[in-house]
């Protein structure tokens, strides 16, 4: 079995303690990660965690030490892949910080990082692996209700159903804010986004809004979110092998694959994370 540092990312893109959730929110919008380890500044040892989402629920907090995670799920480099992935798969969380024996960071692993490691070898099928806990909507659903049950439920993908029944398309957090106007409200934040800052990507900017959004009444247009959804749907059908889904994962960056019966019709959604499982299943 592969080690944990045969995978990792050696590129480390962390926080320090002190710090301000304003110097995090940069961090995590110029890389466009989802969170990051935290370290005591000045060392490499990991004091805690920080995500996208401990930001949208303590909008009000100041100070990266009073939101992180403070016991932190790791992993020690030279352990097998199979590790990784079964914590990952168990805490449905999307990065470990690796560590050496001394307790310093030396990596990070992630969902996509072990999906690399992937190979034909693995032969289950999606049937195995996908789930039913998803949530479809309507494709005449205004992006207003589409962006208040992202809030509500946490999903970050919604697969749309058309009238038919079929699935239309999906839909992401990134593609609701893929209109102009509301650059113009989050730039009159105090978020950072001065003259002086460096230029951020649009895809780090939603994560931005979205905190904005959390805090304040964001007013999108009052279109049906068929008018935003991507129509070419890279799907996966039950009897698929899971190698396949994860190249497709992999060569489209994405984390979310809706499954579809030969009719088109919904019946779940297999996941990055869902797709751990196989690499601690194998390994017993």
């Amino acid at each position: 079995m592969m080690k944990i540092e045969d995978a990792m990312s050696k590129e480390l893109i962390v926080g320090y303690v002190p710090g301000t959730i304003r110097e995090a929110l940069k961090i995590l919008a110029k890389h466009n990660v989802s969170g990051m380890p935290i370290l005591k500044k000045d060392t490499k040892k990991v004091v805690g965690v920080l995500t996208r989402s401990d930001i949208f629920k303590n909008p009000d907090e100041e100070q990266i030490a009073l939101i992180m995670s403070t016991n932190p799920y790791t992993v020690m480099k030279d352990e097998d892949l199979s590790a990784a992935a079964k914590l990952l798969y168990e805490n449905r969380i999307h990065g470990l910080p690796v560590i050496d024996k001394r307790k310093n960071l030396v990596g990070i692993i992630s969902p996509t990082d072990v999906l690399k490691a992937l190979d034909d070898k693995y032969d289950d099928i999606v049937d195995n692996y996908f789930t039913k806990n998803l949530v479809p909507v309507y494709q005449e659903t205004p992006i207003t209700i589409i962006m208040e049950i992202i809030n509500v439920t946490s999903e970050t993908a919604l697969p749309i159903l058309n009238k038919e029944c079929e699935l239309g398309g999906i839909v992401s957090e990134g593609d609701l804010f893929k209109l102009s106007h509301i650059k113009e409200s989050v730039s009159q934040t105090n978020l950072g986004m001065g003259g002086d800052e460096d230029d951020w990507t649009w895809e780090g900017i939603r994560d931005t809004i979205r905190l904005y959004y959390s805090t304040t009444k964001v007013d999108l247009p009052p279109v049906a979110v068929k008018e935003i959804m991507i129509t070419n749907v890279i799907k996966a059908y039950k009897n698929d092998p899971i190698s396949e889904i994860a190249r497709k994962m992999i060569k489209n960056k994405i984390s979310h694959v809706p499954v579809v019966s030969p009719e088109n019709k919904l019946i779940g959604m297999v996941t990055d994370i869902d797709l751990m499982a196989c690499m601690f299943k194998s390994s017993k």
